[in-house]
């Protein structure tokens, strides 16, 4: 597969786009900010324990609570009760309100949930990971000898003791072992400094932050088979070369753009970004998908639109489903969609076309690095998957709520608000005011003047006082009560005005 990546760097929003042959399929958006971001540490007092849900809200310094499960505690984690015990235990057996505790931040904040909490920590490196009081030794599966496998699991056991643990990348495979071990020696000092740090540190407040961004960008390219490296800025461009020093062959990948248009537009990745905001995807043969958010799911609708196929119907469905499930596991990386998942298939009778759909969807999802789980078709014919949460998704990233419709996707008709503005007219029947001046979108003017008649003399008539009515561009069906008053003051205002 040709994985290239591009690296919009000039700016003080950080991009990256990552294309698989040729294809947008993943973009990272590093931005300064104050929420907190995976794999910050925080040391932060509990503000609630909560035994009926086994978890506790931990005061971190930010605007939200963090909240952290019994499971993630490390008291819970290294107590000496053997693992039956335990799960019956409460959480107020591990942790009382007011205590100081060391965490580190899973998922990002998101929606009213603050962010997920963790007291077992992990310091992630170029091929290792350390983990602290974590007493376990993993090896990544994708390595593919397994005698290399049991190799490193052994090493790994030497180098932590029955203490700490450690994992080794899918980056470790042929890699020297001393080389390995000198980069095990920095992180378990980098934990040590973090460790220190803690102790002068007042509660709550911010302990460790991963500041350089080319760290995380460094450990994703070490990890995948990427063809180019395109970035456009040369301090940037420096130090991937400097990460790129002892991994073979890649510095020759690493390229400086100069040009003066911006990277991502040279590279029509704007355009992509624009349509991974719409709920709309088309797909090649005319058929297409509607994606839509709600707080508990995403739902995913599958269509046949323009595509009527060229022999049976069986055989149009099954195409059609097979070309989606690409597009659907290229959209779910873009938009970055986690947690339920819902997929409304266009409705396959065949037990082997299902089967034959969920396995293209599992093989384009390979490559995605966060794990998806896929449960199988519904009663429903609905195909259901969970993928794991870690990051905000894109179009909340990018996007915020709409301040007319409140994010529903609708605004009231211009014949409700018409209505609703008759009402307001009535309420002020006999007044002592001479008049009213409204300010309103023309669809509502007009309605209004249709039932009424154009100069508005009936209902003026029934109302006993004299309405005035303007006309301005809102981008949707509006009105307001800009002046309740005499006739002279409310020209006096229009003229001003207008």
């Amino acid at each position: 597969m040709d994985i290239k990546i591009i690296i919009d760097a000039r700016m003080i929003e950080k991009r990256i786009a990552i294309l698989e042959n040729g294809k947008l399929v993943d973009l990272k958006i590093e931005r300064p900010s104050s929420q907190p971001m995976p794999g910050s540490i925080y040391k932060g007092r509990v503000t609630k324990v909560l035994p009926g849900m086994q978890a506790a809200f931990v005061d971190i310094g930010t605007e939200k609570n963090g909240f952290i499960h019994r499971d993630d505690l490390v008291s819970f984690q290294r107590s000496s009760y053997d693992h039956g015990k335990k799960q019956q235990m409460n959480i107020s057996s591990f942790v009382k309100e007011g205590e100081e505790l060391l965490v580190q931040v899973v998922k990002e904040e998101f929606g009213t949930k603050g962010a997920k909490l963790t007291g077992m920590l992990s310091i992630p490196g170029r091929h290792l990971v350390y983990l602290p009081k974590s007493a376990h030794v993993g090896v990544s599966k994708k390595i593919k000898s397994s005698d290399e496998r049991e190799k490193w699991r052994e090493i790994g056991q030497k180098w932590v003791g029955d203490e700490d643990g450690m994992i080794f990348r899918t980056s470790s495979e042929g890699q020297n072992d001393k080389a390995l071990k000198i980069e095990y020696d920095h992180l378990a000092r980098q934990y040590e400094a973090i460790i220190q740090q803690v102790e002068a540190a007042k509660c709550p407040s911010l302990i460790h932050q991963e500041n350089n961004w080319y760290e995380r960008i460094g450990r994703y390219i070490v990890t995948k088979s990427v063809e180019e490296i395109i970035i456009d800025d040369r301090d940037g461009y420096e130090t991937l070369l400097k990460w790129a020093e002892n991994a073979s062959g890649l510095k020759e990948k690493i390229k400086l753009y100069t040009g003066k248009e911006n990277i991502f537009a040279h590279y029509a990745i704007e355009s992509e970004i624009e349509k991974a905001l719409w709920p709309h995807v088309w797909l090649k043969n005319g058929a297409s998908l509607r994606i839509d958010h709600t707080e508990a799911l995403t739902v995913i609708d599958v269509n046949t639109d323009k595509y009527i196929g060229r022999t049976n119907r069986q055989e149009t469905v099954l195409n059609t489903n097979l070309l989606a499930a690409e597009e659907i596991a290229r959209q779910i990386r873009l938009r970055d969609i986690s947690g339920m998942i819902v997929i409304d298939f266009i409705t396959m009778k065949e037990k082997e076309d299902q089967s034959k759909v969920i396995a293209a969807l599992k093989r384009w999802l390979t490559n995605d690095p966060m794990t998806t789980v896929i449960y199988g078709f519904t009663a429903m014919g609905v195909l259901e998957l969970t993928r794991k949460k870690e990051r905000r998704p894109l179009y909340d990233v990018l996007s915020s709520k709409c301040p007319v419709c409140s994010g529903t996707g609708n605004v009231l008709s211009a014949e409700t608000i018409a209505y609703q503005l008759e009402r307001a007219l009535w309420e002020r029947r006999y007044m002592d005011e001479e008049g009213i001046w409204i300010e309103c979108s023309g669809q509502v003017a007009g309605l209004l003047k249709e039932k009424y008649g154009e100069e508005l003399n009936e209902l003026e008539n029934i109302l006993n006082y004299k309405i005035t009515m303007t006309e301005t561009e809102y981008p949707y069906a509006k009105f307001e009560i800009r002046h309740v008053g005499t006739i002279d003051e409310i020209q006096k205002r229009i003229n001003r005005y207008h």
